[in-house]
């Protein structure tokens, strides 16, 4: 599915190059699974011809003003925060499950009924794909617990959710991008992906800078990170540090050598950890499949620790 969205949606097999996001120059995803086991993708995209930085943007914006009308088009067009009009609120009709928009198949565009039913559907998978913000535990973890009684939620999310509700999609007076909003709990989207999709598909501008550097790294976690928990990591130590008690490594003299005892820790533990991993069914059903847990549009060198 992974490949299909880049070949297809994001335009990489067209003959044209171009996709729901414009010509696309490159990508990398990190496959990570949930909580509940299911996997799900985080995605990084470069887009063609854009602005090398967040400064050569506002210079280009400042000395050509219809680049500025274009992009700020562009912007508005490919990031959504607000429901279709004429749309209602999702109501699970009795008998089908909660969430029967993510369970269908998505319309079938040559269908008489799409045009009619298109709207409707988008706001029905918003609100049934996690989308849709709603306050939760999560949202004020990082406030004393005593003073819980006195969380105002809508100023007190650490999301800083709901968002301003904003008429239309402009530039402010230092030039950052303001995405048109009319509901301030609805994630920024693309319509298109979220109709072909039927999941969750977040969408953010990053510039380059520190926010992009943020990105990055939280991408790289995604793709190096291992699941393991606090009980996991200990028992991996003791298990380690009990071999070495039992038979711990000498020197030619018969003492114990304190330097391959150390190194011998390391091995054991990382050894017991990895053997440990958590992998959800559907993980390994992947990795059994051949299925890759990172998708590039490029190509990367191999990276070894035992070369440090």
């Amino acid at each position: 599915m992974i490949t299909k969205f880049f070949d297809i949606i994001l335009g990489a097999k067209r003959a044209s190059k171009i996709g729901i996001l414009g010509k696309v120059k490159g990508w990398y995803a990190a496959v990570e699974a949930q909580i509940r086991g299911s996997l799900h993708g985080h995605m990084l995209i470069w887009i063609e011809d854009a602005p090398a930085s967040p400064l050569d943007m506002k210079e280009r914006m400042n000395a050509d003003p219809e680049f500025k009308q274009r992009l700020t088009a562009w912007y508005d067009d490919i990031i959504c925060q607000s429901f279709p009009n004429n749309t209602v609120p999702y109501v699970a009709t009795e008998g089908n499950p909660k969430q029967l928009p993510v369970l269908s198949r998505p319309l079938d565009p040559d269908s008489p009924e799409y045009e009619q039913r298109r709207d409707q559907h988008h706001r029905d998978l918003c609100e049934n794909t996690g989308l849709v913000h709603a306050h939760n535990a999560t949202c004020f973890k990082h406030i004393p617990r005593c003073i819980h009684s006195l969380i105002n939620p809508d100023s007190d999310c650490r999301f800083e959710l709901p968002r301003p509700l904003v008429a239309e999609t402009h530039f402010d007076d230092d030039d950052d991008l303001v995405i048109r909003c009319e509901n301030g709990n609805l994630n920024g989207h693309n319509p298109t992906a979220t109709l072909c999709l039927g999941c969750n598909t977040d969408l953010k501008q990053t510039a380059s800078g520190s926010v992009a550097m943020a990105m990055v790294e939280y991408m790289g976690n995604y793709t190096i990170k291992l699941q393991l928990n606090t009980a996991i990591v200990f028992s991996a130590l003791c298990a380690s540090i009990k071999a070495l008690q039992n038979k711990p490594p000498q020197d030619v003299d018969g003492q114990i050598d304190k330097s391959e005892m150390t190194r011998l820790m390391m091995v054991k533990t990382t050894n017991t950890l990895v053997g440990k991993r958590e992998l959800t069914g559907q993980q390994t059903a992947s990795l059994l499949l051949g299925r890759k847990n990172n998708y590039t549009s490029d190509e990367y060198e191999e990276y070894w620790w035992s070369s440090m």
